[in-house]
């Protein structure tokens, strides 16, 4: 008989793999028990977005842009692995709302080179404290214990996301692109 007192169907459950020792946990395991809780997060966090003054990516825009005097247009896509066209209109629109200033390439005129203002500053700021506060208020109601094993996650989490913390808020540009999400046809009988 096996000696171990988890089924298989335990181990392949969330509380089963909540009741393992994490060091016997392989990476699968990991993933399977993390991504409800991780996209939870994100919801959470995208609802917060509904009240704040910025969506994820306008604030992503404005993060790049506090770390440099300017951007170029491309490089901004590149980040967040989306279409120039695209990013072009997330840069119109924040340059519509005052919050970032386009100008010509120094080197090459038909470069758009994007820079954050004092009010684009000013906004990211409270759209970022208003998340902050959304996680910390979630984080406050964890026991002491739970708080440190959160703590010492943080490590790992900047590295699951790929962004460097020493280079935050520059990310480097994404290699693989998002997939258009595909709708599924509509049959009607």
């Amino acid at each position: 008989m096996d000696s171990d007192p988890h089924t298989e169907s335990d181990q392949l459950s969330i509380p089963g793999l909540l009741g393992r020792n994490p060091a016997a946990l392989d990476a699968t395991e990991i993933a399977a028990a993390s991504r409800p809780p991780l996209t939870m997060i994100g919801n959470r966090l995208r609802e917060t977005n509904a009240n704040a003054p910025l969506g994820p990516a306008q604030s992503l825009v404005l993060s790049q842009l506090t770390a440099a005097d300017s951007m170029p247009i491309t490089d901004l896509a590149a980040a967040d692995g989306r279409a120039i066209s695209t990013m072009t209109e997330i840069v119109g629109r924040l340059a519509k709302a005052g919050w970032v200033e386009k100008r010509e390439g120094v080197e090459d005129r038909r470069q758009v080179r994007v820079a954050i203002t004092a009010e684009g500053r000013r906004i990211l700021g409270e759209n970022q404290q208003l998340r902050n506060q959304t996680l910390a208020e979630r984080i406050s109601t964890l026991a002491d214990h739970e708080r440190v094993a959160l703590a010492a996650a943080l490590p790992a989490l900047w590295k699951i996301a790929d962004i460097d913390p020493n280079l935050w808020p520059r990310v480097h540009g994404r290699t693989v692109k998002r997939p258009r999400r595909r709708t599924q046809p509509i049959h009607q009988e």
